[in-house]
């Protein structure tokens, strides 16, 4: 007879199977759970658990206030600012413009939080001068898509306030934990443009010291704003929460009083769009909280501690480390990364906590590897995003992406491996 486990996956992956969006699938999941495989326990925990994880949660409030400020950025003009300081700062090297892409997404991360927002808002703006500068379709599509996977890691960050949320691991902790790895990531991405084989056939723009002081004077109001927000943060003049709403209120002032670009209706585009994010993510959340709470009764944590126990791996922290994100990425092929971090994180973090990992450095490497999922297929968001800013196909895009992908599945070894470069910066400001 199969256990209650077994026969829910295999219900997940059905309905998954047949098109059924990934939110309904685990209430449906979580419904079969309480009317057919456990009637004991009342139906109305669902309604419970779902309701419970986004209405009591002061954390959670962040995302919509990130979100809104990453489109505020966009459509207030500071994106294209920041592009062009990007270029006139190292696009003279080899690989030209796309150095460019990295470290634009590098700042952008400083803002923004969202990888997706980041994709779409950066994609627009740098896939056609990628394509324009001799870069082909794919390869513009697949750098833009990897480099976005940094706007998670470098904080502020939307998936370690969900992260957070779950764990309760600090939040300033996990945020200050990103900085490093964050440059470590674009460092690889930046040596993979460099020593790629089409390099040298870009166009690379000459360095110009005036137009270098010129973009950065004019980037200068966006190039505060991780400053002033994440200073605040750790300076104990706000919570990341309020840092969040700090965000908000910054990007309005500037877009509106400064670089008076921002107009009514580009204020209510950005609120729609802000809006129609937060409640497919809120949504998610919620519906992923009803599961969490079903694999929890079913004791789904010690079911796969006991596999790393039998595997002989569960005594070895970094090992165990390395194969629980080759786990993630193996999951990340067919699932969403707002999915994964509320459905695992419950079930993964006491195991990883048990094994002597720190909490901090396997939240970080977890985020980075739920990340990674958005640009493989068959459903990385961000993968579908840049596939049609760059009008490519999917198997376009997943020949391109290979040397991205490895550049940050290095950088993810070298998370996993190298806890003090993770916790340096935590320990540093916050104490150990």
């Amino acid at each position: 007879m199969f256990s209650p486990l077994v026969l829910l996956t295999l219900a997940f992956l059905a309905l998954l199977l047949v098109g059924i969006p990934v939110a309904y699938t685990m209430v449906l999941t979580a419904a079969l759970y309480f009317f057919v495989l456990n009637t004991l326990i009342p139906p109305t925990v669902i309604a419970q658990q779902t309701i419970t994880a986004v209405s009591e949660s002061f954390t959670l409030l962040a995302v919509p206030l990130f979100l809104l400020a990453g489109s505020l950025l966009n459509k207030s003009g500071m994106t294209e600012r920041l592009v062009a300081f990007a270029l006139a700062f190292i696009g003279h090297i080899r690989g030209g413009l796309g150095h460019a892409v990295v470290v634009a997404n590098v700042l952008m991360a400083g803002m923004s939080g969202s990888a997706t927002s980041d994709a779409a808002g950066l994609g627009a703006i740098m896939i056609p001068a990628l394509k324009k500068a001799g870069y082909r379709p794919a390869d513009a599509a697949a750098l833009t898509a990897a480099s976005a996977t940094l706007a998670p890691i470098i904080p502020p960050s939307i998936a370690m306030v969900i992260y957070a949320n779950l764990s309760g691991v600090s939040l300033g902790r996990l945020m200050l934990a990103g900085v490093f790895p964050g440059f470590v990531i674009a460092f690889f991405l930046m040596a993979n443009v460099y020593f790629s084989p089409w390099s040298r056939l870009v166009d690379t723009s000459r360095f110009n010291l005036r137009k270098l002081i010129s973009t950065g004077r004019d980037a200068a109001f966006c190039l505060l704003m991780p400053t002033i927000i994440l200073g605040g943060m750790f300076g104990g003049v706000y919570t990341p929460t309020e840092g969040a709403a700090a965000a908000v209120v910054y990007t309005l002032a500037i877009g509106v009083f400064v670089y008076r670009s921002l107009t009514l209706g580009l204020l209510v585009e950005a609120l729609r769009e802000s809006a129609r994010l937060t409640g497919a993510v809120l949504f998610v959340v919620a519906a992923s909280s009803a599961v969490s709470w079903v694999l929890s009764v079913e004791h789904a944590g010690l079911v796969l501690s006991n596999t790393f126990a039998f595997l002989g791996i569960k005594d070895s922290p970094h090992l165990l480390l390395l194969l629980m994100a080759l786990f993630i990425l193996i999951i990340g092929t067919a699932m969403d990364e707002t999915t994964m971090l509320v459905l695992l994180t419950p079930i993964l973090a006491p195991i990883a906590l048990a094994a002597g990992v720190d909490p901090i450095q396997f939240g970080l490497v977890f985020i980075l590897a739920t990340m990674m999922g958005l640009i493989t297929p068959p459903v990385g968001i961000t993968m579908f995003i840049t596939c049609r800013l760059a009008g490519i196909t999917v198997n376009q895009f997943t020949v391109a992406i290979i040397r991205p992908f490895l550049a940050i599945s290095a950088a993810l070894c070298v998370c996993a491996l190298w806890d003090k470069m993770v916790l340096f910066l935590p320990n540093l400001v916050m104490g150990k």
